[in-house]
């Protein structure tokens, strides 16, 4: 029995039944062929009740405010859009709106309002003709439509206070809670809502999280950039579950490995919470390897750029590794027990997914190098990336 078989079969009352199903398919149901999520697992361990209050909060809200009505199914290249995204993750963010690739080079016409902490992450974006993240910004600028990213509150709440007579469409609908590829959801439903009919196996094959940057951000990081092949490393991290200590051991495998596919020079990306370890890598003592830090000194646009100069990133599931993903570049990639790999890549990722039986710090330094010698093994024959070579990023 399933989780929503075994829900019907507590509420008997049929109408009571019928709209408790209408909220938990519409919460925790996706419409799509070949999106990856864990509906059950969700639903095992969340009443039908508690779906519904969540599920009927959002909308009530919509309906007493007139909004049901204006909503439309599907966009089109005439109308001026306005997209809508009000979450902080970083890592989210470059997933959940990573299927507007599709539409670049399409003749739509879309900006976007997110939050000023992401504006930096678009703002060289080559898909949105501009990029706000303040009300005052876009006074006195017309739209034909809103495109709201899902039903949270805070654009729900945004739609209604300054956009209320507007139609709009939504990409993820009252989806919330189950763990799912945000990435495969996003071409899903970009795919879907722009009409563009990409074929579910196309879109699977295509997949991947989205970034751009101008050439001057390319331009801007050559002085960070090795005159050999390197690898990059993000070291530090928010999360303690997600972040990995046992850098200091890897590399110290790394030094001491004798195969030439190894490379031995090393560029240390990260935020100023990864400056405590740069510092103990920066002053180890190895006897191949070559360290430089970038840690603290980049912004995500410039971090990429690095990225995209070496044949393999390193690092722990977070924003730094969806980045990574934005490129050509391979990756090896460290998941805690509770993020499922194949939830969080695809296969244009072209990632290594290393899944720790607890938090990060539960997969042994062995793996990870056995994983970078794979990676290496299967990129030594791609082209060389030193500064000679590199393309500025469009």
């Amino acid at each position: 029995m399933t989780a929503l078989q075994h829900t019907r079969s507590r509420f008997p009352f049929a109408g009571l039944r019928r709209c408790l199903d209408t909220a938990v398919i519409r919460s925790t149901h996706i419409p799509y062929e070949g999106v990856p999520y864990e509906p059950d697992i969700f639903l095992r361990h969340n009443s039908p009740l508690k779906i519904t209050k969540k599920y009927l909060h959002k909308y009530l809200l919509l309906k007493l405010h007139s909004q049901i009505g204006l909503e439309l199914k599907h966009l089109d290249r005439s109308q001026r859009v306005l997209w809508i995204y009000t979450r902080r993750n970083f890592g989210d963010a470059i997933m959940d709106m990573a299927g507007r690739a599709l539409l670049k080079g399409m003749g739509f016409q879309i900006d976007l309002f997110t939050l000023p902490s992401l504006h930096k992450l678009f703002a060289e974006d080559d898909v949105f003709g501009n990029v706000y993240s303040e009300l005052g910004q876009i006074e006195g600028r017309e739209y034909d439509a809103i495109l709201m990213s899902e039903f949270n509150l805070q654009s729900i709440r945004l739609k209604i206070r300054h956009f209320k007579r507007l139609p709009f469409a939504c990409l993820f609908q009252y989806f919330n809670g189950p763990d799912r590829n945000q990435t495969c959801f996003s071409y899903a439903t970009v795919n879907d809502v722009f009409s563009l009919r990409h074929r579910a196996d196309a879109l699977q094959s295509m997949s991947k999280p989205y970034l751009a940057s101008r050439p001057a951000t390319a331009e801007a990081v050559r002085p960070f950039i090795p005159d050999t092949r390197y690898i990059t490393l993000a070291v530090g991290g928010l999360d303690p579950n997600r972040t990995y200590n046992h850098w200091p051991a890897v590399l110290d495998l790394l030094d001491r490995a004798d195969d030439p596919r190894l490379i031995k020079r090393i560029v240390l990306l990260g935020s100023d919470n990864g400056q405590t370890m740069a510092d103990i890598l920066s002053a180890r003592n190895f006897k191949s390897l070559e360290i430089s830090s970038c840690v603290g000194k980049l912004s995500l646009l410039q971090t990429r750029e690095i990225m995209v100069g070496a044949p393999l990133f390193v690092g722990t599931d977070g924003g730094l590794m969806h980045v990574a993903h934005t490129t050509p570049t391979s990756s090896v990639s460290l998941f805690a027990s509770k993020e499922p790999p194949y939830l969080r890549l695809t296969e244009q990722c072209h990632s290594i997914g290393i899944h720790g039986e607890g938090n990060a710090d539960t997969i042994a330094p062995e793996r990870v190098i056995d994983a970078i010698v794979k990676q290496l093994s299967t990129c030594a024959a791609t082209p060389d990336t030193t500064p000679s070579s590199i393309q500025l990023s469009s």
